[in-house]
C-alpha cells in the first residue's frame, strides 16, 4: 500500500504543478503522456497513443486524446482537459461516445481531477479523485491502472463493484436525509412499540406518549447545522412525507405500504408451497429496520397487542403460507426502509417502476391509438419504424427500431452530443446493434431521421410511408 501511495504521489504531483502554473491543455496533455510511463505504459512501443485517427467507416474517423493499447488491443480512452477546466455533460457523452466506438469498457477523463467512467448501458462516473497527495482513491487508480496490473475483465469486475459500493452509499445517505428531516418521527416510532412492550402493565400508551412529547431528540451530519424538534407536538413540529408511487410488473401505481404487501402475496402466489419460516428468510425481518418485520404471524401480532394496526391483518388481508401458517405484512414503511423491498422485489424478478418513471413512460406511450398518424420507415443505415403526426408534424420512433450506432461526419460536435445523450436515454446495445428501448418523440421528421441515420439528414425525404412515398406530400397537404 505505501508503495502505490507513493507512486500516487509520484503520478500526481506533476499534474498538480500544472494546475498551479496554469498551463494549457497541450502542455498539461504532454505532462500526463510522461506519467502514464510512471504506471508502465510507453510511448515508443506505440502503448500511449497520442491523438490517433481511428477510422470508423469509408474515410470517416475519430480522434480521442489518448488511447492506452496492448500490442494491437485498446485497453481505456482518456479524454484530456485544462486542469482549470470545469467539466460538462458534453464532454462526458464524447468520452462515452469514444469507449463505444472502439469498443472498450472504461474511459478516465483527466482535467481539473481525474474521473474514471464505466460504460454498462449507460455511463457511470466509477472513481473522482481530486488532484492532492496521499489520496486513497488515487491509490486505488494507480494500482488499477499500472499496466502491470492493468487487465481488462478484472477493470469490469472493479467497475461493477464500485456501482455497488456507491450503490449502498447513496442507499444509507438516503436512511440519513430521513433521519435528519424526520428525526422526530423515526426516533417516536421507534422508541414507542419498545417502551409499550417493558411498561405496559405499569403505564398506558397515552402516558408514554405524554412522556416522550417532553423529550427533544436531535439528528445531524457530522458538523452541519443541528436540526431539532420536539416530539409528537403537531402543533410545532412541520412532517416531511415522500409520497413516491410504485408499480409491480406494470400493475397500477400503490403507495409504499400497499406496495410491500403486494409483492409479497404475489411472491406467494408463485411459490404457494413455500413455508412461513422459508418465507421469513425471503423477506428477512431487518429488511423493515424496525422491529415490526416484514412479515409477522397472527399470533405474534395477537401477542404483542398490535391487533387493528400496524399490519394488514384484517380477515380479508391475512395471508397463508404452504404450511398453513396465517400471516399479515407489515404497514410500516417510509423513505428509509423501501428501498430494501425494491431491491429484493427486482432481485427476485418483479418488475419494479417508481411513479416518475411510470410517467416518464407515458410522456412517450408504447400503446399508441395510431388512428390519424402515418406510418412510416426509415432503411438508411438503420431499420426504423415511426409514427407521423400530420397536425404538429412530430414524428415518433418507436420502440425496437435500429438505429446507426456511429456517427456520421456530417453530424457535427452538437448533434453528436445530443445523439449521445439520447443513446444513453432511450437505446440498449444488442448483439453489436444499436436498439430502441421506448418510443422517442421527435419535433420535425428531420430530427428523427439524423437520430436514426447517425448524420444530418431530410427526413422529408429519408422516411417513407407503407407505400413507399415519401412524407414530403404530407407536409404539403399540411400547408395547402
Amino acid at each position: 500500500m505505501n508503495n502505490m501511495n507513493e507512486k500516487w504521489n509520484q503520478f500526481v504531483c506533476v499534474l498538480m504543478d500544472c494546475k498551479k502554473k496554469e498551463v494549457d491543455e497541450e502542455m498539461y496533455h504532454t505532462a500526463l503522456e510522461g506519467q502514464l510511463q510512471l504506471l508502465g505504459w510507453f510511448l515508443f512501443c506505440g502503448e500511449i497513443c497520442h491523438k490517433p485517427n481511428i477510422p470508423i467507416g469509408n474515410n470517416k474517423f475519430i480522434q480521442p486524446d489518448i488511447l492506452i493499447k496492448k500490442g494491437n488491443d485498446a485497453q481505456f480512452v482518456i479524454e484530456v482537459k485544462r486542469p482549470l477546466h470545469s467539466q460538462t455533460e458534453r464532454e462526458r457523452l464524447q468520452l462515452l461516445s469514444y469507449m463505444r466506438q472502439l469498443k472498450v469498457d472504461v474511459g478516465v477523463y483527466v482535467g481539473e481531477h481525474i474521473e474514471v467512467f464505466y460504460d454498462n448501458g449507460r455511463i457511470n462516473s466509477i472513481l473522482r479523485i481530486p488532484l492532492e497527495l496521499d489520496n486513497k482513491q488515487g491509490v486505488r487508480f494507480v494500482e488499477k491502472f499500472s499496466k502491470e496490473n492493468f487487465n481488462r475483465d478484472n477493470i469490469v469486475e472493479f467497475c461493477k463493484e464500485r456501482i455497488d459500493e456507491i450503490e449502498r452509499q447513496a442507499s444509507l445517505n438516503k436512511i440519513k436525509e430521513s433521519l435528519i428531516v424526520e428525526a422526530q418521527t423515526q426516533v417516536t416510532e421507534s422508541l414507542l412499540p419498545y417502551l409499550l412492550e417493558k411498561y405496559n402493565h405499569t403505564f398506558t400508551e397515552n402516558d408514554i406518549k405524554g412522556m416522550l412529547a417532553t423529550l427533544i431528540f436531535t439528528a445531524a451530519d457530522n458538523n452541519e447545522n443541528v436540526m431539532v424538534a420536539p416530539l409528537l407536538n403537531k402543533e410545532k413540529t412541520q412532517r416531511h412525507y415522500d409520497s413516491t408511487c410504485y408499480s409491480l410488473d406494470s400493475a397500477p401505481a400503490v403507495g409504499k405500504a400497499e406496495f410491500v404487501y403486494t409483492v409479497v402475496a404475489e411472491y406467494l402466489k408463485k411459490h404457494p408451497q413455500i413455508t412461513f419460516d422459508e418465507l421469513e428468510q425471503i423477506f428477512q425481518p431487518k429488511l423493515q429496520k424496525f422491529s415490526f418485520g416484514v412479515i409477522r404471524t397472527v399470533e405474534y401480532i395477537k401477542n404483542k397487542g398490535y391487533k387493528g394496526r400496524r399490519y394488514f391483518d384484517k380477515p380479508d388481508e391475512i395471508l397463508y403460507s404452504g404450511d398453513n401458517v396465517p400471516f399479515a405484512v407489515s404497514t410500516q414503511w417510509g423513505i428509509g426502509n423501501i428501498q430494501n423491498i425494491v431491491e429484493l422485489a427486482r432481485e427476485l424478478g418483479f418488475n419494479v417502476e417508481t411513479g416518475s418513471e411510470i410517467k416518464k413512460e407515458k410522456e412517450t406511450n408504447d400503446e399508441i391509438d395510431q388512428s390519424g398518424y402515418v406510418s412510416c420507415s426509415i432503411k438508411r443505415n438503420s431499420d426504423a419504424h415511426g409514427l407521423y403526426n400530420p397536425n404538429d408534424q412530430t414524428l415518433m420512433v418507436l420502440k425496437g427500431s435500429k438505429v446507426n450506432p456511429l456517427h456520421l461526419g456530417s453530424i457535427g460536435k452538437t448533434g453528436m452530443a445530443k445523439r449521445d445523450e439520447l443513446f444513453v436515454k432511450y437505446t440498449e446495445e444488442k448483439n453489436g446493434e444499436r436498439i430502441v428501448t421506448r418510443n422517442v418523440l421527435f419535433k420535425t421528421p428531420s430530427g428523427a431521421a439524423l437520430f436514426c441515420v447517425g448524420g444530418a439528414s431530410n427526413g422529408w425525404t429519408e422516411w417513407k410511408d407503407d407505400k413507399g412515398d415519401d412524407l414530403q406530400k404530407y407536409r404539403k397537404d399540411i400547408n395547402i
